[in-house]
């Protein structure tokens, strides 16, 4: 019964993405049976060989997609008893205050799978100074690679100010693989405040972005560029600011200026 479920959503995900690795289309089957429930926290998944002789895929294919899998945390592996679904929220569904996707058909997407590339401090000035203005406590990046929908990957580089963004430098990466950023800082911001500057552009994706995003250098993409404020303390400064590449899609993108519009 898992094995005939499983196939199908394979069926359906690479209908729908055919350019798309065969392990990421088995790794987005998993997560929208977890996420359905039809694979439930503690259940334990059939070999990888019982998975390869029962799916058109071979061995590597299927050990790369749980591999992955296990490290967001979606699995965990019990030697000598074998694989299950680890406990916890896998909802994917992912709160962006300033804009969200809507599928062909008008659906909203809710599953997002993101993947941690970077996380460091800046302290030397570049185009982020400009943005967000001078920070004695220096700046931090978060970079991710975003799967959205399962249909196409986005590339994110997120940058705040250290002066509000610093706890983000100590949580666990499966934190920032769990949520997005500005939730993560509700102790510190008041999200009732945030405000955004929305900019949707044709953007030329550049070769250190391509592979990321399926997309050759040169390919012509979107670049979402957000920039975050606080509306009744500083509305013209911006703590945060985030740019998303993606490469063509036929989704739909919606964004907000302010959170309670959603």
């Amino acid at each position: 019964m898992l094995m005939q479920r499983l196939e199908r959503r394979l069926q359906a995900l690479q209908a729908q993405n055919p350019r798309t690795p065969k392990y990421r289309l088995l790794r987005d089957a998993l997560i929208e049976l977890i996420v359905d429930g039809a694979l439930a926290e503690g259940t334990r998944l059939p070999t990888e060989q019982a998975m390869a002789e029962a799916l058109p895929l071979s061995l590597g294919t299927i050990q790369k997609a749980l591999r992955e899998l296990v490290q967001s945390g979606e699995l965990v592996r019990h030697r000598r008893r074998g694989t299950f679904v680890a406990a916890g929220d896998h909802r994917h569904e992912i709160s962006t205050p300033a804009f969200s996707f809507l599928r062909p058909d008008g659906d909203r997407v809710r599953m997002v799978f993101i993947r941690l590339l970077k996380r460091r401090r800046l302290t030397g000035r570049g185009a982020w100074t400009g943005v967000l203005g001078p920070c004695d406590d220096g700046y931090v990046q978060i970079v991710r690679q975003d799967r959205i929908d399962g249909a196409f990957d986005a590339y994110s580089n997120i940058i705040l100010r250290g002066d509000i963004a610093a706890p983000l430098m100590t949580l666990p990466a499966e934190a920032l693989e769990h949520e997005s950023v500005l939730p993560l800082l509700q102790d510190r911001i008041p999200l009732a405040e945030l405000q955004a500057e929305n900019r949707l552009s044709r953007y030329r994706i550049p070769q250190s972005i391509g592979p990321h995003v399926g997309a050759a250098a040169g390919d012509t993409g979107l670049r979402l560029d957000i920039r975050y404020s606080l509306r009744s303390i500083a509305p013209d400064r911006p703590f945060a600011w985030m740019t998303m590449v993606m490469p063509p899609h036929d989704y739909q993108v919606v964004t907000r200026t302010r959170p309670d519009e959603a």
